[in-house]
């Protein structure tokens, strides 16, 4: 049986209240840490220099011969699948387990657990459409109502984790929206054992998960669009996140961020949306506010997939999903991230 965790939706005065914390936060994080922390920190992996596009995409270059093998004692990976993905993406794409992320990571000695969704779960999302927050300009929601069904999913399988490995702690692995998900589930006690409490609901004081070793993230959006060019379509959530905990906000206490993107697909305003270039424009101008000549993995930019402070590692020729674009039912048939022959281009940071 699952755990019920219901909170109450911030209203008017509450709504304000984040809004002023997460100012003050933002100010805290650069006394904290120095203006330098925000611009520019965390170590930089893979060439984002000149390079030979072809019709606005790359080819493929991969970063490491090596196969990586999990280090002795190294915690359970738990995946937390992107939007509108199912576990069975990552478990056995296209019916072929052989191929997935999962296995590729067990291969190489992983311990893995993917957070158990259906593609209808992501309906619940459309919980958020039914509050005055939703539709404020801009819109003022947190994770709850939309995504508080998916952290309690990803508390349940964190602590099954545990307890089968017998380990105190896990390493997040996020892929696109499930990274900054990852974000919203560290910095939020209600989903730890002791329980939660609504007075504590984005509390920025508190100490990080304490079952949480480091997240992970594979092509995640990680800062909301400028909201005079483009509406945030999570209703405020991800603009939340971004303000209560910007940039590696735990890193000082411990916990190692990594952000994986890839330099695939330049966005072209002129190309027909049938091309992949065409297609990109459109998505990296959702999630930035721009997307003409703008680089990303085909749909998040690199712009908004590199964390401030994180350790970053770009990789030219990777794309976003397991996926063909626009469809869940067709292999990419490029590299994403999860593939055989670029998994180990960034497993490295796990160890």
């Amino acid at each position: 049986m699952r755990a019920q965790v219901s909170l109450s939706p911030c209203k008017g005065a509450e709504v304000g209240r984040v809004a002023s914390f997460a100012s003050k936060r933002l100010k805290k994080c650069v006394a904290a840490h120095g203006a330098a922390k925000l611009q520019s920190d965390g170590l930089m992996q893979g060439a984002i220099g000149a390079v030979a596009w072809e019709d606005n995409v790359l080819r493929y270059e991969r970063l490491s011969d090596g196969k990586v093998q999990a280090p002795r004692h190294a915690p359970p990976i738990v995946l937390l699948p992107g939007f509108g993905n199912n576990s069975l993406d990552y478990l056995a794409p296209f019916g072929d387990e052989e191929a997935g992320i999962a296995a590729a990571l067990k291969r190489r000695g992983f311990r893995v657990y993917v957070v158990p969704l259906t593609r209808k779960d992501w309906f619940k999302v459309g919980r958020s459409l039914l509050t005055r927050g939703f539709w404020s300009n801009p819109p003022t929601l947190t994770t709850h109502p939309g995504y508080s069904w998916y952290l309690e999913r990803v508390k349940e399988t964190v602590e099954l984790a545990q307890l089968e490995a017998g380990s105190e702690q896990v390493d997040l692995l996020g892929h696109s929206a499930g990274g900054w998900l990852g974000r919203a589930f560290l910095g939020q006690p209600q989903y730890t054992a002791a329980g939660l409490s609504a007075d504590t609901l984005g509390s920025g004081d508190l100490e990080p998960h304490p079952a949480v070793r480091s997240l992970i993230t594979l092509g995640t959006p990680h800062t909301p669009p400028p909201p005079d060019k483009v509406k945030d379509m999570t209703g405020g959530a991800l603009t939340w996140v971004n303000e209560m905990w910007p940039g590696a906000w735990f890193g000082p206490q411990g916990v190692k961020y990594v952000c994986v993107a890839g330099r695939a697909v330049r966005g072209n305003r002129e190309a027909q949306r049938s091309t992949v270039p065409g297609y990109s424009y459109g998505a990296y101008a959702q999630v930035c506010g721009e997307g003409h000549e703008v680089e990303g993995d085909g749909v998040v930019p690199l712009r908004s997939a590199l964390l401030q402070g994180a350790d970053q590692t770009v990789i030219n020729g990777v794309f976003h999903s397991m996926s063909r674009i626009r469809t869940f039912s067709e292999p990419a048939e490029v590299p994403w991230y999860g593939s055989e022959s670029v998994l180990d281009s960034w497993l490295h940071h796990i160890g």
